[in-house]
């Protein structure tokens, strides 16, 4: 019995022998995490920089086949957007034929059923992992470094079969904001301040709103993703790694809660409930307490890296695991959970409940090697099936509106903004939409369309991504489909305040950009050529006289101006209406002054800005645009607000000050500025700041009460302030302005527009609105609603007369001379989204303008940006800051 057991044994152990004896030379040749950093990855008190990851994948990559290091780009700060391709080293030496496959498969066109379903028994599952988008979650970068190191060195059978199966993408989502986190950390390690907010934002422009970004993708490091997604590796899942979970539980992971986009294949939410349960499982197995899913995070909103991805046919994973604060750890009792979870209840969603104890950044990192791991090894189970869906799915998509509504939209080609049309157009392309051009005049509906107007069909592969950015949002009540959501036997009747979303409902993209727009009837039978390369508006100077004249509807008209002023030239705002070669342009109408700019700059002005400028004699009246002294406000409580108008200035052109609470508390500020831009950021934030003794002396507190009265000296003295949105009630309150905003103080129950477009009309001869539609559209979020209120008497000051050694009163304001720039009309305000309580806005005033003794005071009660998106009403902004 024993002789026959010995050749197995032997085999076995002949099997064993050859193993190490093959693996070793792999293992021992590439440096460990621990070796190259001097602590592993995930030590407390440790947070790796972007620089040293990079510079440790790198150094690992040269040492073997299966790694290699590719560039996606630069960041907001011009570092490079590195990245790690992992796979076998037969795949590697193959990599551009599976990426070929996966292309293929994901655009469908061209490819038989036949064919597919040869090329997915071929093809590699091509899975891309990030983190770190979010830089404050410190775990899901650092693991990252753990995991390429795991992927090419482990040899157990779930990594082979990894490596065999699958092409793995690490990507250090936001590496700017990865070596500003660990800069701040290590400045004050050890110190009172270890665990202290950053004061500044973790990304260049957005800080937390990065992660809002991705359907408009504004931001560098969004466009790489972009183009790295949609354009080169097509992946078959993409998993965006947070933190932090619903206390307490230790990582909240699929599925989620509702509502679901309705903009996706059913197979992306089946495959997305998949992974979850196998990652659910992984956990139990590990050993690893706390996982839950179904609550907090919904998947309505496409402006997170995730979401974008399923209206594109890949599934998306999310995950949000337990952070304290940085590498720093923290014990928790069972005292510290709210008093509903003490009693550790299990559930369907969470069935092994977390009972507390240490909770150490290398926990999270585990926590996301599990979760990683887990991803990876059900993409490698399923290989075939993932490549085999993207094209069944795709071809789904093309064929389900080839046969029904919506068949897609129309850009004519005359836009009121071309600059903001073609940039719409740019930016749908770059996610991956199929845009065409009219090659001929055509009519639909009865109306003519000219040739070389965009055409968007939604029968294409990723055509309800199409659909979800251009059609209007209805976002769906939850209170009636409670059926959704509520998983227990009987159902209840709702009657609470309605359910918030996580973030906003409704974001129709060529409304936000004010840009025209008509949905396809049926799918178009006309001539028509895909575009292949960006749109470029053409600028030129033609004709003769004392000024160029050009429109004041497009917003890069702006980023003229700024040029022509920062070289010199003069620019005027026309009295009323000027008419010049054939075009009509209303009060406003820009007016370059023909003699104060040399005839090759104001050329190469219109050509960098796409400006059709106009030589004409115009003598009408004008009002001239001085050269901006500009001071935006910048808190060290980080404004993300504040983060996207310097994005927005930096784009075009406008020169501009950070002014800080310091400068501000210094006075005289009107020896230096002419405006001050305050951000959306609540009033007692700015004065206040962030409380002492969390945070180093040097960022601890606000403008402060001083600060305000500089403030209103500096508006006394001829200043404009310009508020957006919540920073709007620092005056109102500390001015006592004759302003009421007349939803302070509702409930929810009774009022809710969580992110809408609604419809607004403007004073389109105020010069705040120049350049504006009278009936627009607007961007509602945690807005206000004015009414002006009579008062008796006008506002006061008193002031010493020093002549007279006496008191006298000097009038600040007069509320008769309050102007309001924008007003709600009475009744249907929706444009895209959802409202509740629409009727308290009705004949309520949006924007007003405040005279105030010598200066001015401008009232935004909405976000005049919306995260850089609202381009529509950019120009409010604009004309603001050269209000005088």
């Amino acid at each position: 019995m024993i002789v026959k057991r010995l050749p197995k044994c032997f085999a076995g152990l002949i099997f064993l022998l050859l193993t190490v004896l093959i693996c070793s030379p792999v293992i021992s040749q590439i440096t460990s995490p621990e070796d190259f950093l001097g602590h592993k990855a995930g030590a407390d008190f440790k947070l790796v920089n972007y620089e040293q990851a990079i510079e440790y994948y790198e150094l690992i990559a040269g040492q073997t086949d299966r790694m290699i290091i590719l560039d996606m780009g630069a960041t907001s700060f011009d570092r490079r957007m590195k990245y790690a391709v992992i796979s076998s080293e037969a795949n590697m030496a193959d990599l551009s034929r599976y990426k070929d496959i996966t292309k293929r498969l994901s655009l469908a066109r061209g490819v038989s059923e036949t064919e597919a379903e040869q090329l997915a028994e071929e093809g590699k599952a091509v899975i891309w992992i990030d983190g770190g988008l979010h830089a404050t979650e410190v775990a899901p970068a650092q693991h990252l470094i753990q995991l390429a190191y795991d992927l090419i060195t482990g040899e157990d059978k779930q990594t082979r079969l990894i490596r065999d199966n699958v092409v793995t993408l690490l990507v250090f989502a936001n590496p700017d904001g990865m070596t500003i986190v660990s800069d701040w950390y290590y400045k004050n390690l050890g110190t009172p301040y270890e665990v202290s907010r950053t004061p500044m934002l973790y990304h260049r422009y957005a800080g937390h709103d990065n992660n809002r970004d991705s359907h408009v993708a504004n931001l560098k490091e969004t466009q790489n993703i972009s183009r790295a997604v949609h354009h080169e590796w097509f992946p078959h899942v993409l998993f965006n790694q947070h933190q932090t979970a619903p206390f307490p539980a230790r990582i909240w992971i699929p599925p989620e809660s509702e509502p679901t986009n309705p903009n996706l294949h059913p197979i992306i939410i089946r495959w997305k409930n998949l992974i979850g349960a196998a990652m659910g499982k992984a956990f139990e197995e590990a050993g690893q307490d706390g996982a839950i899913s179904r609550i907090n995070f919904d998947s309505w909103y496409p402006g997170y890296v995730t979401q974008i991805v399923d209206s594109h046919n890949i599934p998306s994973i999310l995950t949000e695991t337990a952070l304290y604060r940085y590498a720093t750890p923290h014990y928790y009792t069972i005292n510290d959970f709210p008093e509903s979870q003490r009693d550790l209840v299990v559930g369907t969603f969470y069935p092994t409940p977390w009972k507390g104890g240490w909770w150490r950044i290398g926990d999270a990192v585990d926590y996301n090697l599990t979760a990683s791991k887990s991803v990876l090894e059900v993409a490698a189970k399923y290989r075939y099936e993932f490549l085999i869906n993207k094209y069944r799915i795709a071809s789904d998509v093309i064929n389900k509106f080839q046969n029904e509504p919506p068949y897609g939209w129309i850009i004519p080609k005359e836009q009121v903004s071309p600059n903001t049309a073609a940039l719409l157009i740019n930016r749908m392309m770059l996610l991956g939409t199929e845009v065409y051009t009219a090659d001929e005049e055509f009519v639909h509906n009865g109306i003519s369309i000219p040739a070389g107007s965009y055409i968007i069909p939604t029968s294409q592969p990723f055509g309800y991504f199409v659909k979800n950015v251009l059609e209007k949002q209805d976002y769906p009540n939850l209170e009636k489909h409670s059926h959704l959501w509520q998983g227990i036997v009987s159902m209840v009747t709702w009657s609470g305040a309605p359910l918030r979303p996580y973030d906003g409902v409704g974001w129709t993209l060529p409304v936000q950009f004010g840009v025209d727009y008509q949905a396809m009837s049926t799918n178009l039978d006309v001539p028509k050529t895909l575009l292949t390369e960006e749109v470029e508006v053409p600028g030129t100077v033609s004709g003769n006289g004392n000024f160029y004249a050009f429109s004041p509807n497009d917003n890069s008209s702006f980023k003229a101006v700024n040029r022509i002023l920062a070289k010199g030239g003069k620019v005027f705002r026309s009295s009323g209406a000027v008419s010049v070669s054939g075009m009509n342009f209303g009060k406003g109408t820009f007016l370059a002054e023909a003699r104060s700019i040399r005839t090759a700059d104001i050329q190469n002005i219109a050509a960098e800005t796409g400006t059709m400028m106009y030589g004409t004699g115009y003598r009408g009246g004008t009002t001239e645009m001085k050269p901006l002294r500009l001071a935006l406000y910048r808190s060290w409580s980080a404004s993300m607000d504040m983060g996207w108008i310097t994005y927005i200035f930096d784009q075009f052109d406008f020169p501009y000050h950070l002014l800080t609470d310091a400068e501000v508390k210094a006075g005289k500020l009107k020896d230096r500025f002419d405006v001050i831009l305050f951000p959306d950021q609540r009033a007692q934030s700015i004065i206040n700041g962030n409380r002492k003794g969390t945070i180093p002396p040097d960022y601890a507190g606000g403008m402060s009460l001083d600060g305000v009265e500089n403030i209103k000296e500096f508006i006394m003295e001829g200043g404009v302030l310009v508020c957006n949105n919540s920073s709007s009630d620092l005056p109102v309150k500390q001015f006592k302005l004759p302003i009421k905003n007349v939803i302070e103080t509702v409930k929810a129950d009774s009022f809710q527009i969580p992110g809408a477009l609604l419809k607004v009309k403007y004073d389109n001869e105020h010069s705040i609105a120049l350049g504006m539609p009278e009936n627009g559209i607007l961007y509602f979020s945690r807005g206000r609603a004015y009414e002006i209120v009579d008062i008796d008497n006008k506002g006061k000051k008193e002031d010493k007369n020093e002549d007279e050694d006496a008191d006298k009163e000097v009038e600040l304001f007069d509320d008769d001379d309050f102007r309001i720039i924008a007003k709600y009309p009475k009744g249907n305000l929706l444009a895209s989204g959802w409202t509740h309580g629409e009727d308290r806005l009705y004949g309520k005033a949006a924007a007003i303008e405040a005279p105030f003794s010598d200066g001015k005071i401008i009232l935004f009660g909405f976000n005049v940006h919306n995260r850089a998106q609202a381009r529509a009403t950019f120009k409010l902004m604009f004309n603001a800051l050269y209000y005088r």
